[in-house]
């Protein structure tokens, strides 16, 4: 790779770009421009409407059922707060109800007044207030009059403690005292750290999005990429390049929307906490962000050039980046959420991570052990982006993709449409809108019931449906084939080890991202339902999973990805698996368990196994999980519910041992059909 080929390479396309107005606009006015007028002029905004709205007149209507010394008083302190006028008694009131004159706005609220007496025999005067919320003037007048009713209110009690002779500080009995140990630039830390995040990543991406789609999509719509492919560069070196060229552009855009950020911060902070002497603006942490900006920046930059490698034209590559941007967008928001704190597992998890350690450095209260987590996880995803990045500039089919899109339908004569990806995943995006509204429905109402309906009717009953309507051969595609009778025994013989391997990845788990106890509750008594037989448990938590989930997954879906290779698609069809569970904490086991079930299928061309596996696993944790407590046995071996970790090793040798003797009997079986490539 010669270095200086990618320098002019850099160069080259920094000046197209800073050529480019709209790149001018984006990058460099718009971060200068914005923030001073979203901001200041905003702040001023709401002032100058706050001050209006103080300074409005509000018309009240008193309905006084009451008419008593009280109540004369009640109407004389009203008359007494400022901008605030009671209306006018109607004569008529009878035959114009109160809430009409709210409703059309002739008065911000109506003080409703009704005497009452206590169980003492005191007069207790009902004041009802009646308003409207969604009406600032109206929620403004409420407050007026509540704050005064409460003055009264005080008032009245201290008159009558005074004719019985106590004194009004025996009411006290405790005093309430806060302090607030926070100093005002933590405080005010603590209030930027809030949306900081957010806007930072959001404009990363935003920038780098404009700036890589027309590097490369932009090339190709303008018939450029031909004429820089045909130069002495390297493909590798284009990339690095433009990658380059990327990351430059951004970075210029985060610094300058810091900088503008910070200006426009201490311009407020000057005007309206000038009281708050000593407040300084912490520019240490800004300019520390900033550093870690950079392994994210290059993250999305290397994200953002694949797709515009793979797109043929900026429309297409920005259709792309939609995804991107609002992953991004809901995922940064984390850091204005309650109850997040950033640990070990959220360390791991791309945007997440950036948002709540940017929210801690703006507190001042971040730790390093999290720091470098972040920023070597993010790193790794970075060698591996850039990685793809070159693949796919260096593909020809990628970079010179002109074919449109095949077309999802799949009506018609040839029924094998039914087995595109295209219609594969728009069909399993509707099974996994249909588990959620209509599944989760049923199981809300009924758990075990709305689990058996949703096994039959959502997931297995529309893969008979779509092979039946596309006429295809059911026994074969389902690969209905008989198998060695062998393999059932050494099937229940490997649920042992896989049972304790994936409990182990689950407790590592738990370790990583702690499990909510109301979550491992909801298991519990599902495992350990007594009402419920341990045959009706078997049935609804282990066979119809393992017939009705297999035939769909490893039945149907992992027939739309054969063409993609063996393992793709058993990789493909265990991650669609470990999503269609809708649990989180269970995706990782699930995904595995899911290449486990699909490996079992082709080893052996036939979905019996995949099923009694299925059946074996889930039948061995609930036996476990059900009759663990009241067996002697597994309370020795279990403690609080959990295995030793020393049991993985003798698991996974056990596992490896029974994995030789299943290949070596089903290598035999298809010695003349290998299917495996």
């Amino acid at each position: 790779m010669n270095f200086k080929k990618i320098l002019i390479i850099y160069k080259k396309e920094l000046l197209d770009l800073f050529r480019d107005r709209r790149t001018i606009i984006t990058s460099l006015v718009l971060p200068i421009v914005l923030y001073p007028i979203l901001m200041i002029g905003f702040s001023s905004m709401m002032s100058r409407q706050e001050m209006k709205l103080e300074q409005q007149q509000m018309l009240i209507y008193l309905n006084d059922n009451v008419f008593d010394e009280t109540s004369t008083r009640i109407e004389s302190e009203l008359k007494n707060i400022e901008n605030l006028q009671i209306m006018q008694k109607l004569d008529f009131y009878e035959e114009t109800p109160l809430y009409e004159l709210l409703k059309d706005k002739s008065v911000q609220a109506i003080v409703d007044l009704k005497d009452s007496l206590s169980s003492t025999g005191y007069q207790v005067l009902i004041a009802k207030i009646i308003y409207d919320e969604t009406s600032e003037r109206s929620t403004k007048t409420y407050r007026k009059i509540a704050d005064k009713l409460n003055e009264i209110e005080n008032e009245l009690v201290g008159e009558r403690l005074q004719e019985i002779k106590i004194n009004e500080e025996i009411l006290t009995a405790i005093e309430l005292k806060k302090e607030n140990i926070a100093p005002p630039a933590q405080m005010l830390g603590f209030a930027l750290g809030k949306f900081l995040p957010y806007l930072l990543i959001i404009l990363t991406i935003s920038s780098a999005a404009v700036v890589s789609s027309d590097l490369v999509a932009g090339e190709k719509e303008r018939k450029t990429l031909e004429t820089i492919l045909v130069s002495a560069a390297r493909r590798n070196e284009l990339v690095i390049g433009k990658y380059l060229t990327i990351i430059t552009i951004t970075i210029i855009t985060v610094l300058l929307n810091l900088f503008s950020m910070y200006l426009s911060f201490h311009y407020i902070f000057s005007q309206y906490r000038a009281d708050a002497s000593g407040l300084q603006l912490p520019i240490g942490n800004f300019a520390l962000i900033l550093i870690l900006m950079i392994p994210l920046v290059t993250l999305f930059s290397a994200l953002l050039l694949s797709i515009s490698t793979y797109s043929r034209n900026i429309k297409e590559a920005q259709s792309y980046q939609m995804p991107i941007l609002l992953g991004g967008m809901i995922l940064s928001m984390v850091s204005i959420l309650p109850g997040f704190e950033l640990n070990f597992g959220f360390a791991l998890i791309p945007i997440v991570n950036f948002s709540l350690l940017i929210r801690d450095i703006m507190l001042g209260s971040f730790e390093l052990s999290h720091l470098f987590i972040v920023v070597s996880s993010t790193i790794v995803l970075d060698i591996i982006a850039i990685y793809i990045s070159v693949r796919l500039f260096n593909n020809e089919t990628v970079l010179f993709r002109t074919a449109e899109e095949k077309s999802l339908k799949f009506w018609g004569k040839d029924k094998k449409n039914v087995f595109t990806p295209q219609f594969g995943f728009l069909f399993f995006i509707a099974m996994l809108l249909a588990l959620f509204y209509i599944g989760g429905k049923w199981q809300t109402e009924n758990l075990i019931n709305g689990l058996i309906k949703t096994e039959l009717l959502i997931i297995l009953l529309p893969i008979f449906l779509i092979l039946r309507i596309s006429k295809s051969d059911i026994k074969k595609t389902l690969r209905l084939n008989q198998t060695n009778p062998l393999n059932f025994i050494l099937i229940i013989l490997l649920a042992f080890p896989i049972l304790v391997l994936v409990g182990l990845l689950m407790q590592m788990i738990n370790i990583i991202f702690p499990i909510p106890e109301s979550y491992m509750e909801l298991l519990k008594n599902l495992i350990q339902d007594q009402d419920i037989t341990v045959w009706k448990s078997l049935f609804v938590i282990a066979l119809l999973p393992g017939i009705c989930e297999e035939i769909f997954f490893r039945g149907y879906i992992i027939n739309v990805f054969r063409k993609q290779g063996i393992w793709k698609s058993i990789i493909i069809t265990a991650v669609l698996f470990g999503i269609f569970h809708l649990d989180p904490f269970r995706m990782v086991p699930v995904t595995l368990l899911g290449i486990w079930m699909g490996y079992l299928l082709f080893k052996t061309n036939s979905i019996l196994i995949p099923i009694f596996a299925h059946f074996a696993n889930n039948s061995l944790a609930l036996i476990i999980g059900r009759f663990a407590d009241k067996t002697p046995f597994f309370e020795k071996i279990l403690k609080d519910g959990e295995f030793p970790y020393w049991w993985g090793i003798p698991a996974i040798l056990i596992f490896l041992f029974l994995l030789k003797v299943f290949a070596k009997i089903n290598d035999k079986s298809h010695s003349n059909t290998p299917v495996f490539e």
